[in-house]
């Protein structure tokens, strides 16, 4: 009969518990070395920790934004909600289509216009076809014109049930030289991923991904990943993915004709891998361990 030395087995446990740090640890420094931009929304609308400008700014409407100013307060269209967090508080928001909400991007997204990847992060919590205003509606939009013309987000749709979908749409010449109007673009041409699965409720929150690599090129590699809950729920490959942006002009855009929770907005500088993403889902108090000494 074959036996264990108890301590043969105490070094086992030991050795599996030194390798399962070390692997967390190393998650931790590679999150935080790759950190661009986070909110949190515990200490109020500014960011945490930003490489830009980590104010949050106001706009009458989206053509109007360089009337832009700093916003503090609590409105009926945006107010942190206390408690009601994935970690502690969340965004809170109610909006139509106007005023808008934005941080400015220079920075806090580090764009380049070669060879650049990134990865956005947040949480929602929300019942899409109760809560949602009419019309499509759009968590987050990352821009510096339109939405079909250089922008990454995600939205859903405009008719019951609303369909969750990640959206890439980069320079209007490159995906669309035709400047086709939206009914006629066939769906297979549309630079999106759908999600048709129902997975958004008023009681369970979120955590919503996207990662991006081999952006500007020049080529039809561009690779986009979308996550939920710790899980690749998509891909779009096999497209060029050239976006011209202006990074003084970025706008991180939040809560266009949105109703519902929003918190977590993190943004990374490289294309973060499944097992970081789900890492990051799997955190027991959120990405405010970066910052703890």
């Amino acid at each position: 009969m074959n036996s264990f030395s108890p301590f043969i087995i105490i070094a086992g446990v030991i050795l599996f518990f030194f390798v399962s740090c070390t692997d967390s640890t190393y998650r931790e420094l590679s999150l935080s070395d790759s950190l661009t931009f986070y909110a949190s929304f515990e200490n109020g609308f500014k960011a945490d920790f930003s490489m830009g400008d980590s104010t949050l700014y106001i706009a009458h409407s989206w053509t109007r934004r360089s009337e832009a100013v700093p916003f503090y307060s609590q409105t009926e269209h945006l107010q942190i909600s206390e408690g009601e967090g994935r970690y502690g508080n969340a965004l809170w928001i109610d909006n139509s289509y106007t005023p808008v909400y934005f941080y400015k991007g220079k920075d806090n997204m580090l764009y380049t216009d070669h060879h650049w990847e990134g990865t956005v992060s947040f949480w929602l919590r929300l019942s899409p076809d109760e809560d949602l205003h009419e019309g499509y509606s759009d968590p987050i939009q990352l821009t510096t014109r339109s939405w079909n013309d250089g922008a990454l987000f995600v939205d859903f749709t405009d008719v019951s049930p609303r369909i969750f979908r990640f959206a890439f749409f980069p320079d209007r010449d490159t995906w669309d030289p035709g400047y086709r109007d939206w009914d006629d673009v066939p769906f297979e041409e549309r630079p999106m991923v759908e999600i048709t699965e129902p997975l958004f409720t008023h009681d369970e929150w979120v955590h919503v991904a996207f990662a991006f690599s081999n952006f500007n090129t020049g080529n039809n590699d561009g690779v986009v990943k979308g996550y939920i809950n710790g899980e690749r729920y998509g891909t779009l490959t096999g497209r060029e993915q050239t976006f011209t942006w202006e990074p003084a002009e970025l706008a991180i855009w939040l809560g266009y004709n949105y109703r519902g929770y929003f918190d977590e907005l993190a943004i990374f500088n490289r294309a973060l891998s499944l097992e970081e993403i789900a890492f990051i889902y799997s955190l027991e108090h959120g990405l405010q361990y970066l910052f703890e000494d």
